[in-house]
């Protein structure tokens, strides 16, 4: 955990002068945006550079929920499952299995082929005798559109529920003091990226206020260590 107060604080001491007080007459709800803003790009950085070990704690495993799949269009033996319903939100995927039935054989699981399926070449694979579904050799494809996730067979076995590791939306980072646009007050949550984190979160955050307020020296200073990062 990273206590908000010290994120606060560090916040004004990077976005302002040593020799005046320019720049420090950003609103606290101000703060608590850019800073819930900075730690979804920052998790997002993190699972493009596929370094999860930092985000860890964020990661949901694959029997976390099962999500029960339906059949969405039977000409190319699509079915679908909604990722709105897990819990927590969903905020990244990581990988999945199906358990899928072919005649008398029942519950065997089916490895996504996260490669192929990433890669976007899911026409091509879904018609290529080395990459198309196989019951048999324990492998499928599948897209993500928005919240659903689509997987697909070869029309000889039915899926009936999929298996996601994915990544969670972190607490909302908050600090009581101020009236929030639902008219809740605020309150006190601190972040809960791991501690080493923080000058990382802290870069990030710095940039968008910065930027906001135009403040350029903090926003260049900030872009140098978000790159030596």
């Amino acid at each position: 955990m990273i206590a908000v107060d010290s994120l606060l604080y560090k916040i004004d001491l990077k976005l302002n002068k040593l020799s005046s007080n320019d720049h420090q007459a950003i609103q606290l709800e101000d703060k608590i945006l850019a800073l819930n803003e900075a730690q979804i790009d920052l998790i997002k950085q993190k699972v493009y550079k596929k370094t999860r070990d930092d985000i860890q704690n964020l990661i949901l495993n694959y029997d976390h929920q099962p999500l029960e799949l339906q059949k969405k269009d039977e000409r190319i033996n699509q079915y679908s499952a909604s990722l709105a319903s897990l819990i927590p939100q969903y905020l990244a995927y990581l990988d999945s299995y199906i358990l899928a039935d072919k005649g008398k054989c029942k519950d065997r699981i089916i490895w996504i082929n996260r490669d192929i399926s990433l890669r976007g070449d899911l026409q091509f694979a879904l018609n290529n005798e080395h990459y198309k579904p196989s019951f048999e050799y324990q492998e499928t494809l599948n897209e993500i559109y928005g919240d659903e996730i689509l997987v697909y067979t070869d029309g000889t076995f039915t899926p009936s529920k999929i298996y996601v590791s994915y990544i969670k939306y972190p607490k909302y980072i908050d600090k009581e003091g101020y009236i929030k646009l639902d008219g809740s007050d605020s309150i006190t949550q601190d972040c809960e990226l791991k501690p080493y984190l923080e000058d990382e979160l802290l870069d990030l955050t710095v940039l968008h206020l910065a930027e906001y307020t135009e403040n350029t020296s903090a926003a260049q200073g900030a872009i140098q260590r978000i790159q030596t990062n």
